[in-house]
């Protein structure tokens, strides 16, 4: 019988227990260890979204019930109160089934959230020892060396930095100094009780937003973030810090003062915040990072805890494949940091929008909050994250693209070849329709079309010669060959280059040399969010994508909030989303055919 697999996960927070739990219902030898004496004993809450529960089902099927036991789940038709401090109420947020996630959010406490991974952990067979941290690991003869805190060495197959923002694990694999302060503080509780009643809030005041969710019949949590210096909250320890608290909402409405006043002070923690900007690298042969170790964010979307948990699914599922573990690490790290560092740098301007520090930015925050009709616009795209499907075996049936053909007689021109290619990992997501619909308009002015969705093409780890061993990977590259134009659908939240589209680059640069281009390709860009700001971010990034291919990104960039219907681009009156993507289709088209009817140009490969 073969030896298991070894992991030590340092670490005993949301992101180490769900790791440890995974890992050891995959069958792997697991042992925790956590630096405090206790684990998850806080009383303050966290909400669990749409993404979050996913990847507690793709830890399992009995940790995704009993995470899901937790918590509260949300009403179908629940809504979240936004007002200002005055009570005046901007806006009713929709948070249930039926809201713009089309899926439950679950407010659950964190103590309750600990208990249940560590039962899971327990129960799975997991190890855990308190009291003792990592300080520093070492590669040994194929295992790790791990020092720990009682100055004791264990060797393992593969060590887990799941050690939080100040991790010692990252430190000594990366060695990047302190995170950054955001210039807000946190102060947190919960209150039995409230006059609010089981119904969550947003309550905005001028440098402070307080977000309050039910976790139980009579219990509230509540997180006020409040603009100050570095630790003078802090200072003050959690009595002082309530009745500071107390005191800055001097004039605000009633029961939401009495919400902060019928605190236990005994149950209020104080933490400033803090971030760091996405790092490149979260692994170091047998060493990963995960959670708060990887990627810290301000809590301004709510995604944190969530995910941690999506990191702990990916990682459970490839450290119990039967790759080598260096292998192993290095596609968890490839298939999450993207995505993770999209979700950073959106949560760190949320949070900044969220403080309404002066009379200004409270101003501009309110009208944020009417007009969109929602605190966080931004959230509806990273919510929608699911467990992707595993990289095919070598040698099977990839799952099937679209090929759209033109129709007859559309142009006079050379008929061209258009390429779409899908951002999102959702299958069937917005941006999967809008790029069909894309598809369907090329095929009206003449053009053949063939679409690619994230969900294909994103394989988790890209390697020179993968076309070699994976028939869908050469499918598409053959397709970039033949290309007379290329457009790019992207999600908002990538603010930086997504991990589908940075694949795509990867995949250009083995279509035939060291350089990546689409010589002299027509590239449109499509960006799908309704949060404006993340919009006009994922255009720039896909036109920057499109001048690092060498393409023609053409003059009109698109940003729709979902896919137009069918019947407008078929006689109807079509809406300005329908308008300004056929404005951009009929460019690519055209651009595409003067090079279809010139003569093809030479396939695609490198530049000196």
């Amino acid at each position: 019988m073969s030896r298991k697999r070894s992991v030590v996960v340092a670490g005993g927070g949301i992101g180490g227990l769900a790791a440890a739990a995974g890992m050891a219902a995959r069958g792997l030898d697991v042992t925790v260890l956590e630096r405090g004496d206790r684990i998850g004993t806080g009383g303050s809450g966290l909400v669990l979204y749409p993404n979050g529960l996913r990847a507690a089902d793709a830890l399992g099927t009995r940790i995704g019930a009993r995470v899901r036991a937790t918590g509260r789940v949300t009403r179908s038709d629940e809504v979240r109160v936004l007002m200002d401090a005055r009570g005046t109420v901007l806006a009713e947020e929709p948070v249930g089934a039926v809201g713009a996630f089309a899926a439950p959010q679950m407010p659950v406490l964190r103590s309750a959230l600990h208990r249940a991974l560590l039962d899971e952990a327990l129960t799975a067979g997991a190890a855990v020892v308190l009291a003792t941290g990592v300080t520093d690991y070492t590669e040994r003869g194929g295992q790790v060396a791990v020092q720990l805190s009682d100055g004791t060495v264990t060797a393992c197959d593969a060590l887990v930095g799941a050690d939080g923002i100040h991790s010692a694990v990252r430190a000594r694999m990366l060695g990047d100094g302190p995170p950054q302060y955001r210039g807000y503080t946190s102060v947190r509780g919960r209150t039995t009780g409230s006059a609010l009643g089981q119904r969550g809030h947003v309550v905005n005041g001028r440098g402070i937003q307080l977000f309050v969710a039910p976790v139980s019949d009579d219990t509230l949590y509540w997180t006020a973030k409040i603009t100050a210096p570095a630790g003078v909250w802090p200072a003050l320890g959690p009595a002082g810090a309530r009745l500071a608290l107390l005191e800055a909402m001097e004039g605000w409405y009633g029961p939401v003062v009495d919400l902060v006043r019928a605190a236990d002070p005994e149950d209020v923690v104080v933490t400033d915040i803090h971030d760091r900007d996405p790092t490149p690298r979260w692994v170091d042969d047998r060493a990963a990072l995960l959670g708060d170790a990887a990627h810290p964010m301000v809590p301004a979307l709510g995604q944190g805890a969530n995910l941690a948990l999506e990191d702990a699914a990916v990682l459970a599922e490839a450290l119990a494949s039967p790759a080598p573990v260096p292998e192993a690490l290095a596609e968890y790290a490839l298939e999450r940091m993207e995505r993770a560092a999209a979700v950073v740098l959106a949560s760190r301007r949320q949070g900044a929008l969220d403080q309404g520090a002066d009379r200004a930015g409270e101003e501009r925050r309110n009208a944020h909050i009417r007009s969109a009709g929602r605190k966080d616009a931004d959230l509806a795209d990273v919510v929608g994250w699911r467990p992707r499907p595993r990289l095919p075996e070598s040698g099977t049936t990839p799952a099937p693209t679209t090929t759209v053909r033109p129709k007859k007689g559309a142009t006079a021109m050379g008929a061209p070849h258009i390429v779409l290619i899908s951002g999102s990992l959702r299958p069937g997501s917005t941006c999967d329709r809008v790029a069909e619909w894309c598809a369907q308009r090329c095929a009206e002015q003449g053009a053949s079309a063939r679409v690619f969705s994230g969900s294909e093409i994103d394989f988790p780890a890209y390697r020179p010669g993968l076309a070699d061993r994976h028939a869908a990977v050469a499918g598409f590259l053959g397709e970039l060959r033949a290309a007379d134009g290329v457009i790019l659908v992207s999600p908002t939240y990538h603010a930086t280059v997504s991990g589908l589209l940075k694949n795509a680059l990867d995949y250009v640069n083995d279509i035939g040399g060291p350089v990546p281009y689409l010589q002299g390709r027509a590239i449109g860009t499509v960006a799908v969010g309704s949060a404006a700001q993340g919009a006009v971010s994922a255009l720039t990034t896909l036109r920057t994508i499109g001048h690092a291919l060498r393409g023609w990104p053409t003059p009109v960039g698109v940003a729709v909030s979902q896919a137009p219907e069918q019947s407008g681009a078929d006689g109807g009156e079509a809406g300005p989303d329908a308008a300004r993507l056929v404005e951009m289709v009929s460019q690519v088209v055209w651009l595409g055919g003067v090079r279809a009817e010139d003569a093809r140009p030479p396939v695609l490969g490198a530049v000196a």
